[in-house]
């Protein structure tokens, strides 16, 4: 291994070079100038070092410290993570062993503080029940048909209402219904949550697991100039109720990657926000003619397109050779839109940082803050990112979510 050096000042310290490459082994961090120059270089100025350190939510001390140390600080850490994350049984399923765990750590780690913030602020908060629910009703021979009205049951969903409302009222209608339930929200929001995630992941979603407050963080791919999926309203609402659904079977990730949803559970999963968005009785009455029948049907029901098609293929509505067909078309206009959709970010920051901190999260920080549960500090740290704290921010962000 290399020689590799801090420059303080006027002097050189060595480390080892494995220390530095565990520390910073996280995605978004090695693709900053800095880290790439060290590594060429072997060397790294401490100013620069403390960026990525701050960066990469590490201790900058720890640089410094015997190897043996730093992996046992680095597999205390993992077995933290695994106690939150999806395992990586369930990961290496989803994506085909394209995705690890570090290219999520740094939101899982912070959702997990707020999960551990709420519950000492709600420290009379039962157990939440619906975690694993799906999976005892699966077992015991349930229908999908009965737990899909179960779900929508249980969560007060009423299809009528959402029906008659635009695609992102209805989002905002699940995620309150899902909050009710203490199922906390948190939507990727590009330069106010802890780290990017990779523009090449088909990460859609995923929850970081607690017994009273699971968090689902939803992939909305802003900030992506040129994204490989569009994540449409339709699509948000799909990956919602699809993550609520998994929750209920213990599953804890997804993925949208087209063709690529192979395992039972995963089109079980899938058969079941069908079910729940588009109950098979409202299938009876519709008749497609055409595309554009496709496309009016599917904005009435507030699902895509693509899912209305598979929809109908899987109850018998439609064949196997006519629901291909209208997805190949449909395939082909996405991907014309997707080529010239640019994303531009100009986010206030009390929105940015409301859309990743999420609606029930924030208010209950507000509730508690103004109830002196909470000082102004403590508030502060858990909503916003370091050199984002201002009052006025602040003073706004209590005003939104009062």
């Amino acid at each position: 291994m290399d020689k590799f050096f801090i420059k303080i000042k006027t002097e050189k310290v060595e480390i080892n070079k494995k220390v530095f490459l565990s520390l910073l082994n996280i995605s978004h961090v090695k693709e900053y100038s800095s880290y790439k120059n060290a590594i060429t270089d072997n060397e790294i100025s401490l100013s620069h070092l403390k960026d990525l350190s701050e960066k990469a939510d590490t201790p900058y001390p720890l640089f410094f410290a015997p190897l043996n140390i730093v992996n046992k600080q680095i597999k205390d850490k993992e077995n933290e993570l695994d106690q939150k994350l999806p395992s990586k049984k369930e990961i290496r399923l989803a994506f085909r062993g394209k995705m690890k765990s570090n290219d999520i750590e740094l939101i899982v780690k912070d959702l997990a503080r707020k999960q551990e913030f709420l519950k000492r602020i709600l420290p009379m908060t039962p157990e939440n029940s619906f975690v694993g629910s799906v999976s005892h009703k699966i077992i015991m021979g349930v229908s999908n048909k009965d737990i899909a009205k179960n779900i929508r049951d249980y969560f007060k969903i009423d299809l009528n209402h959402i029906r008659n409302m635009p695609k992102d009222d209805v989002l905002n209608y699940l995620f309150k219904k899902a909050e009710e339930k203490n199922i906390l929200i948190s939507l990727s929001s590009y330069h106010y949550m802890p780290q990017e995630i990779s523009k090449d992941l088909y990460l859609s979603g995923f929850c970081v697991k607690d017994k009273k407050f699971p968090y689902i963080f939803i992939n909305t791919r802003d900030g992506d100039e040129t994204p490989i999926i569009l994540e449409t309203s339709g699509r948000q609402i799909f990956t919602l109720i699809a993550m609520i659904v998994s929750i209920g079977m213990n599953k804890f990730v997804l993925s949208m990657k087209e063709g690529q949803v192979k395992s039972s559970s995963q089109k079980r999963i899938y058969s079941i926000v069908g079910e729940i968005l588009i109950p098979e009785n409202d299938l009876t009455s519709i008749k497609i003619n055409d595309v554009d029948d496709i496309k009016k049907y599917a904005k009435s029901f507030k699902v895509t397109p693509s899912m209305l098609v598979m929809r109908l293929k899987e109850s018998n509505f439609m064949s196997r050779d006519t629901a291909n067909l209208y997805l190949n078309i449909l395939y082909k206009e996405i991907k014309e839109i997707e080529s010239k959709k640019k994303y531009y970010n100009n986010t206030k920051p009390v929105n940015g940082f409301g859309k990743y901190n999420g609606e029930r999260f924030s208010h209950e920080v507000v509730i508690a803050h103004k109830a002196r549960k909470v000082s102004l500090i403590e508030a502060k740290n858990i909503l916003f990112r370091k050199g984002k704290m201002n009052n006025t921010l602040f003073n706004e962000y209590i005003n939104k979510f009062k």
